[in-house]
This record gives C-alpha cells, sequence and structure tokens, in this order.
C-alpha cells in the first residue's frame, strides 16, 4: 500500500497535470487551519475543497499559494509544512500544463463519491474509507463539447485500498500521512 503522501502526489499530479484553470478568490478566512468535527467530516472538506481549487483561477501565484495554503490545513499541523510544499508544486506544475491538456483545448475534473465512513479507530486515529470515489477526467474542444472523457476510482489513482488515515488533534481531526 503506498503511503497518504504517495497517493496525495499521485492524484494531484494526474489531476493538476490535465486539467485548465478557472476563477476564485481566497478569503483570510481561507487560510486558517481547517479540520473536521468527525474524521468523515475532515476528508469530506478536503475533498470539496480540492474540488474548488480545480476550478479557481491559479495564473497568479498569490493565489496559488493560497490554495496550497487551504489544501494543506487539512493535514495535522505537525504536518503542514511539508503538504504545503507538496500543493504548491503540484499546482505550479498544473498552471504549466494547463494550457496544453492532452486532447482537446480545454479539460475539466470532478471527484464525486457517495458518501465516507470510518472503517477504524483507536483513540485519536481513524480510517475512513471513500465511498464509490471516481475522478472524471473531460476533455472538451474550443466549444465545449467532450472530446473524451476518462473516469477512474479514485482509490486506484490514490493507491490506498483501505481508506485514508486521520487524526484528532485537540478537538479536531485532520488528514495525516500515517
Amino acid at each position: 500500500m503506498r503511503s497518504p503522501r504517495t497517493w496525495l502526489l499521485t492524484l494531484l499530479l494526474v489531476i493538476l497535470l490535465l486539467l485548465p484553470a478557472c476563477g476564485s478568490e481566497l478569503s483570510e478566512e481561507d487560510l486558517v487551519g481547517r479540520g473536521g468535527p468527525t474524521p468523515q467530516a475532515a476528508v469530506e472538506s478536503f475533498l470539496a475543497t480540492l474540488n474548488e481549487a480545480l476550478q479557481a483561477d491559479l495564473a497568479d501565484e498569490t493565489a496559488r499559494r493560497g490554495w496550497a495554503e487551504r489544501l494543506a490545513s487539512y493535514f495535522a499541523p505537525s504536518e503542514r509544512a511539508d503538504q504545503r510544499l507538496v500543493f504548491s508544486r503540484m499546482l505550479a506544475a498544473y498552471v504549466q500544463s494547463a494550457a496544453r491538456p492532452v486532447y482537446g483545448s480545454t479539460a475539466t475534473v470532478q471527484i464525486t463519491y457517495t458518501g465516507t465512513e470510518v472503517i477504524e479507530r483507536q483513540g485519536d486515529r481513524a480510517v475512513v474509507r471513500v465511498v464509490d470515489g471516481q475522478v472524471t477526467l473531460q476533455w472538451l474542444d474550443g466549444e465545449g463539447q467532450v472530446v473524451r472523457e476518462r473516469t477512474s476510482a479514485l482509490t486506484a489513482l490514490m493507491g490506498q485500498t483501505e481508506g485514508l488515515p486521520v487524526l484528532r488533534v485537540g478537538g479536531s481531526w485532520f488528514i495525516t500521512e500515517g
């Protein structure tokens, strides 16, 4: 089984290298540490924010930095510096390749799932499974028509068969590297 860092890097590299950016700005509130009141909420919030980031205008370095910070804030506080660097690099690579999708003139990505469930919990640690998780990539022509589409299981991209490890720090749950 791959480590959480490896699956995250794999997932984001696939997404970031294939897609273009679209716009949204971050507020000061977005840069605050995030987590969730439950293990499932931490994972669901992260996936929602990742979907938002994939639709954001990342051409501006400040915007990319903000999104990298926001995504990293879903990880345990002691892991954020490393995750911030990982997300910063991936978002920068995304911007460089977004103008040249594999097919067509633009591409979109959407992560979907039907729910999450805790499959293991011991004290302040848990493992959360993303139920029916899928990543759908669509390549579009200049008129916005789908030229090609690919759907993959989220677990296949993540290299995870069990689920995502999460950790409770204080009163909140965060994704962790393990």
